[in-house]
């Protein structure tokens, strides 16, 4: 199972930064997640000598890929996943307060438990290639659907140039819902209920669909096509990588 840890992880060392707007916005970020994901995923044997050539080898390829990125005008836009300056302090105070009660009380009294289970947690190989199939599925299939209706997104925009203009980054958001939440269900085996995710998502464009908008109409059914076909074999993928059958 440890080749298929490392396989899926580097996959993602390597696509993340490149498929999350907030991770390539600046370089050494990029790089930084890159190789600290790679040293998650090749954990398990960083005493050999592979971690030393493929950690540095991801984070190359990732800053590659980052400046690429930087010339592409069809990349996903950033999401408003953060709270507003003003009201932020609000909320993360208070959050913060809270976290430091908890890793003081951990700190004074199961440091070694504490210690003993982040380990264990870190060399799990079945936690190792479902997090890489997570991250793989719900973010780096986000570019995968957005290059795939490339060549139909330039035509249906100028039909909406008259229409609501909708809000920033939300497409993205519903994406990764959808993506996650497809991966999530067909890991944990409950392949049929990923109708519900379709149909969520059919419901809220029912007003466009109903109005006869062929154009609309096709390419909404290629992007879920695409974005849920993505993630069904990504968690397909992950569930032979742990021993099970690919899809129940």
């Amino acid at each position: 199972m440890e080749l298929e840890r490392v396989i899926l992880g580097l996959v993602v060392a390597v696509l993340l930064p490149y498929s999350v707007p907030a991770l390539r916005a600046r370089s050494t970020v990029a790089v930084a997640a890159s190789t600290l994901y790679a040293g998650y995923t090749l954990y398990p044997v960083f005493l050999s000598w592979e971690p030393f050539l493929l950690i540095p080898l991801c984070g190359t390829i990732s800053y590659g890929l980052v400046q690429l990125a930087r010339h592409d005008g069809d990349m996903q836009g950033s999401p408003l996943l953060f709270l507003p300056a003003e009201v932020r302090k609000y909320t993360l105070v208070p959050v913060g307060a809270a976290l430091i009660a908890t890793l003081s009380t951990l700190a004074m009294y199961g440091v070694p438990e504490m210690l003993n289970a982040t380990h264990e947690f870190i060399l799990d190989n079945t936690v190792g290639i479902g997090v890489s199939g997570f991250l793989i599925a719900t973010f780096v299939g986000g570019e995968v659907v957005t290059h795939t209706l490339h060549p139909f997104s330039a035509e249906l925009k100028k039909a909406e140039e008259e229409e609501m203009t909708p809000l920033k980054g939300a497409g993205t958001v519903i994406g990764w819902l959808e993506r996650s939440l497809t991966f999530l269900l067909v890991g944990a085996g409950q392949s049929e209920a990923v109708l519900a995710v379709v149909g969520i998502k059919a419901l809220a464009r029912f007003s466009e669909l109903q109005a006869n908008q062929k154009r609309f109409a096709e390419y909404f059914l290629i992007g879920t096509m695409s974005s849920i076909g993505f993630a069904v074999l990504v968690a397909a993928t992950v569930r032979l990588a742990v021993g099970e059958r690919a899809l129940v």
